[in-house]
């Protein structure tokens, strides 16, 4: 059976033992010696994280070499050189499924040709997606307590500037946001905030004429008419659901 490899290594894994890509490379080569397969190219991604799929190029050629019916079986170090995303990993599975392509891992033994190692892929995949949203949920509580003592977490709002690590009012900007919640209040819309704004010679913080947009971040009480219901994401989900019933 013809396979295909697939590695992939991100800036911080490039240093550990046991992921490196020659590493990766090798155990795959030894796999398909010991399974017998012919492995006729192995694909990479150096240096780059699995948190965007389209933001791989090697991942995008591997997706098209299944549907284009180069190989017979994908094969890779772990399921975490693909990702730690369960429904990019979910959808991929049935992915290969369609295309009668098998999985197979070297850590981990999955091969999903089976039964048992299709439910060995799907345990490892809720792990992996546990996991991601661990430390999601670890970063976001590390940002909150540094919020709460003051601590400069990201990009500083307008309105303020950065002292060290904490925040400090600046004057200047602090007028402008008083100005804008006091045009609203007294019944102006957006569009004639900006206008007073920019025909007043006021400027964004980068010297920029103000837009609508950045205007309804000032507001401290703005309710808008218009709610977006449906992402690019929920519209991709809910299509990718429908497709698969």
């Amino acid at each position: 059976m013809k396979a295909v490899g697939y590695i992939r290594v991100s800036t911080e894994d490039q240093a550990r033992e046991g992921v490196s890509l020659d590493n990766q490379k090798a155990r795959i080569e030894a796999y398909c010696q010991y399974r017998d397969f012919t492995l006729v190219g192995i694909i990479e991604d150096a240096g780059i994280s699995g948190g965007k799929n389209r933001g791989r190029v090697g991942f995008l050629q591997l997706l098209d070499t299944v549907e284009q019916g180069h190989a017979a079986v994908i094969i890779l170090y772990d399921l975490e050189r693909l990702s730690r995303d369960m429904l990019t990993l979910l959808a991929l599975e049935r992915l290969l499924d369609e295309q009668d392509v098998e999985l197979h891992t070297i850590e981990g033994q999955i091969d999903s040709s089976t039964p048992d190692g299709f439910m060995n892929f799907a345990m490892k995949a809720f792990l992996g997606e546990m996991e991601r949203r661990q430390v999601k949920y670890r970063t976001r509580r590390a940002m909150q307590h540094k919020k709460q003592n003051g601590e400069v977490v990201g990009a500083v709002p307008y309105g303020w500037t950065r002292t060290g690590d904490a925040l400090a009012l600046d004057p200047d900007e602090q007028a402008v946001i008083k100005k804008v919640n006091r045009l609203y209040a007294r019944d102006n819309r957006l569009s004639e905030i900006v206008a007073k704004l920019n025909k007043a010679g006021l400027r964004t913080r980068t010297g920029k004429r103000w837009t609508a947009t950045q205007v309804k971040r000032l507001l401290a009480n703005y309710t808008g008419s218009f709610r977006k219901s449906r992402t690019k994401m929920c519209t991709a989900a809910r299509q990718f659901i429908e497709a698969i019933a």
